[in-house]
């Protein structure tokens, strides 16, 4: 079964416009030798400078914006989609292959009867990857009840295709240190081969806790870098051990 990579782009990353211009030509220098990818992202940092500007400070909660009106609903709602504008324009001035996809696209994500986020009609995501295209979605769901659109917690997103997307997929998912090696340093300057989930604190590894949901899923988690991502056929890095059961 081929692999696939959903990457999770986290605010630290999100903010950085040399990362967003590596990240593009990482991939226009893979061309077809590329891995198969999902970037995966929520709103990053400017949702702050957006509400920010209009005299809002607000809380974020999972990682998500505490919206407290429907003025700052709809500015987090703008603010995500700008940021997957920014992710494909980056991607397209490189001349990758990209699409971006909004997760209320084709009813891509919706809320189950337990408030959990679901990937359903993922058939078309599977086509685009198997065309060597790289898909850029965001973590937006509409509410049913309302209507409503809302950013969900981006590691929330990246389950829900993992789950979905692994009947054609053997899904892995990686997610991006701070550091300057392919993983979590060891002492020696060297890449640990595993950590354990509750040590990721003390590492270069942006959002910490929201590694730790995403092996909710029981989906393998590395931590790389790009040139870790990118480094043939398959990523190097450090894979992330769930915490293990009390004795």
């Amino acid at each position: 079964m081929q692999s696939l990579y959903l990457v999770y782009l986290d605010r630290h990353h999100l903010g950085d416009e040399l990362f967003l211009k590596s990240l593009a030509q990482h991939f226009s220098n893979a061309g077809t030798d590329a891995p198969t990818c999902v970037l995966v992202h929520g709103s990053g940092e400017k949702v702050e400078r957006t509400l920010e500007a209009q005299g809002y400070f607000p809380e974020r909660s999972g990682g998500v914006i505490d919206v407290e009106t429907e003025d700052q609903r709809r500015l987090v709602e703008r603010a995500v989609r700008e940021v997957n504008q920014d992710i494909v324009a980056a991607l397209t001035d490189e001349v990758v292959s990209t699409v971006g996809i909004q997760g209320v696209d084709r009813g891509l994500f919706r809320l189950g009867d337990d408030a959990s986020l679901q990937a359903a009609n993922v058939g078309w995501l599977s086509a685009l990857l198997k065309q060597h295209v790289v898909p850029v979605v965001s973590a937006l769901v509409e509410v049913s009840d309302t209507g409503t659109v809302h950013e969900v917690g981006t590691e929330a997103a990246v389950r829900a295709l993992a789950r979905a997307l692994g009947e054609a997929f053997e899904p892995e998912i990686c997610v991006l240190t701070t550091a300057d090696v392919a993983g979590v340093p060891d002492e020696t300057g060297g890449v640990q081969s595993e950590i354990e989930s509750t040590a990721l604190d003390d590492q270069p590894v942006p959002e910490p806790a929201a590694v730790r949901r995403l092996l909710e899923t029981e989906v393998p988690v590395r931590v790389t870098n790009l040139q870790g991502l990118f480094s043939g056929s398959a990523p190097t890095g450090t894979r992330v051990r769930p915490e293990p059961p009390p004795e």
